[in-house]
């Protein structure tokens, strides 16, 4: 028996929660991984997995096993990183989930950067706002915005991102200017429709909540602007998509003494004991270029 391809199998099949999803994703057979498992008992004298007709958990003595596993298999890759990559560039290929307005309009512009530092690294992006399961789908790092819960994940925060309330000038003379968060009641509000359905404000030590009403629902920040610009309401979005319409004219900041709720922006991997080289090299890209102020939170 292969230790470590056994070790690797059972990691994967824990993860997966199924023998079917963990050979598809290990490139290997069902009947290997089920072969592997068997073995992996066997020589250990003990039940490591629990299997029903739905999905395979993890017993006890295998939750044991796979913690273990998990710091002994992230010690020796890194180690053999360490060994055989000192000098050279992270390679393979790096799969990820990346929001679909942030990474059209501000990661797609930086990859030909980051492809000339890492020539021989490939990335495979999924542009989605949809919260990805990363380990059943195999990514190896989503990026996220907003506040966070997943507590089986690692969460960096690579930068904070600002939201902003806002109008075009047409709209506020045809509808009126909102004074405070309550006057939202009465009027057309364009609702992204992937973020909580309140609007919380903060001014000091005074917190008010509002659920918007409007005409237009949408899961796409980038067309919630364009119908902003388009004069059809007020929409709360953040600065990296509505900074250009703001910096023209197109779009006016509306209640500037309250606080919106700054969200960040994070990176967002399973948890290992170490991080691999092309995964952290991403991570300190992209927080590089995103940690000092934006371009899009410029006057």
């Amino acid at each position: 028996m292969d230790q470590i391809a056994a070790m690797r199998t059972f990691i994967k099949v824990v993860e997966c929660q199924s023998f079917t999803k963990a050979a598809n994703q290990l490139g290997i057979s069902v009947a290997m991984a089920s072969k592997l498992m068997q073995q992996l008992e066997e020589s250990l004298a003990t039940r490591l997995l629990s299997r029903t007709t739905r999905q395979v958990n993890p017993t006890e003595a295998g939750q044991f096993y796979y913690q273990r596993s998990l710091a002994l298999l992230a010690e020796l890759e890194e180690t053999h990183s360490q060994l055989t990559h000192h000098n050279q560039q992270p390679n393979g290929t790096l799969k990820l989930s990346v929001p679909m307005d942030f990474g059209y309009l501000h990661l797609s512009p930086a990859l030909p950067l980051f492809r000339q530092r890492f020539p021989d690294l490939k990335l495979d992006i999924e542009y989605s706002d949809r919260r990805v399961a990363l380990v059943e789908e195999g990514f190896d790092l989503a990026l996220r915005i907003g506040h966070l819960s997943d507590s089986s994940l690692v969460a960096r925060q690579l930068a904070t991102i600002r939201v902003e309330l806002c109008a075009s000038p047409a709209y506020l003379a045809r509808k009126g200017r909102p004074e405070k968060p309550e006057d939202l009641k009465q009027h057309d509000c364009l609702i992204y429709t992937l973020t909580q359905p309140e609007w919380h404000f903060k001014r000091g030590s005074e917190q008010q909540s509002i659920r918007p009403q409007g005409p237009l629902r949408a899961n796409n920040g980038v067309a919630l602007t364009r119908a902003a610009c388009d004069d059809q309401g007020i929409i709360l979005q953040p600065t990296f998509i509505v900074g250009e319409a703001l910096r023209s004219g197109q779009l006016v900041s509306l209640l500037p003494e309250w606080d919106k709720g700054d969200v960040g922006l994070y990176a967002v991997y399973p948890h290992r004991r170490f991080v691999s080289a092309k995964v952290r090299c991403f991570i300190e890209f992209v927080q590089e270029r995103y940690l000092a102020p934006q371009q899009w939170d410029k006057p």
